[in-house]
């Protein structure tokens, strides 16, 4: 069993580094999507790291915008493109960490036969959010007035409904798929420009469009189990906690395999790390 990893990294090259370290194994590539924004030559010394490949089509990363989806599906491509039969495809961000050996995740995936390991929230939590899809939003464009313009749209207009007769769904930007469903998911998009459009003009659509095309098809919807990743919304806000040595026990017994988010040099991977080079479990 082979198993690749998308990384999407728009700064500190170094945690980069240090993360691809942490991920290395015989079974394991990754894939690195560069913010076009971004200078190369600041990550040269990351991506020349063994089993590790640039993503060579960049998208320019937009917070909250089509940007983040495009550089999924890049990512995607370029693990499709490599002609490799991965078992399973993960996607993570430069400030995602592993919170076991990567040993064990190949253990365990290897035990999951038609999983999908993919965030969905309840259609009640879903309900307040309906406005990022809803209302317009011109996250990707950059001219005066536009919360204006998208305001009066908003109030305007109909309210947004998704295409294609889809119910939305929602939930965490980070997952584990099987290479079948990267595939899917790939060509979906491609085949349905209708579905980039209206997505286009919504705000934090990379929480949306994934979990909406699974969770329309009859059988990916009956595999999609809840994600791996550990990742502390308690605060209400629109990131996440930034991770710290106080949550180092709520980290260890998350049962999670990934946790996100960290900050660069932060203590608390230090202690992770120490954690780990002391567990017996690299297969």
């Amino acid at each position: 069993m082979r198993i690749a990893f998308i990384i999407q990294v728009h700064k500190q090259p170094a945690q980069l580094e240090r993360l691809l370290k942490r991920l290395s194994h015989p079974r394991v590539d990754c894939y690195i999507h560069i913010d076009a924004k971004c200078a190369l030559a600041e990550w040269e010394q990351a991506i020349a790291l063994p089993q590790v490949y640039l993503v060579k089509e960049r998208a320019n990363v937009t917070w909250a915008g089509w940007g983040i989806i495009q550089a999924s599906l890049n990512g995607m491509s370029a693990v499709l493109r490599s002609g490799i039969d991965y078992s399973w495809v993960t996607l993570l961000s430069g400030q995602d960490y592993p919170l076991r050996p990567i040993g064990d995740l190949i253990c365990f995936l290897q035990q999951q036969t038609g999983k999908q390991f993919m965030n969905v929230i309840s259609e009640e939590a879903l309900r307040p959010m309906m406005s990022k899809m809803e209302h317009y939003h011109f996250v990707e464009y950059n001219f005066p007035g536009k919360y204006k313009l998208a305001q009066l749209l908003t109030a305007m207009l109909p309210r947004r409904k998704a295409p294609l007769g889809l119910k939305l769904h929602c939930g965490s930007a980070w997952w584990t798929l099987t290479l079948d469903c990267v595939r899917f998911c790939v060509e979906y998009e491609q085949q349905h420009p209708a579905l980039r459009r209206y997505f286009r003009l919504t705000w934090g659509a990379d929480e949306f469009i994934f979990q909406t095309i699974l969770m329309n098809h009859q059988d990916y919807r009956s595999q999609v189990t809840d994600y791996l990743h550990y990742i502390d919304w308690s605060a209400g806000k629109e990131h996440p906690k930034v991770l710290g040595l106080e949550d180092i026990n709520a980290l260890l017994q998350s049962g999670k395999y990934f946790a996100r988010k960290f900050d660069h040099g932060s203590p608390v991977l230090d202690k992770i790390d120490t954690l780990l080079n002391n567990t017996v479990g690299s297969h």
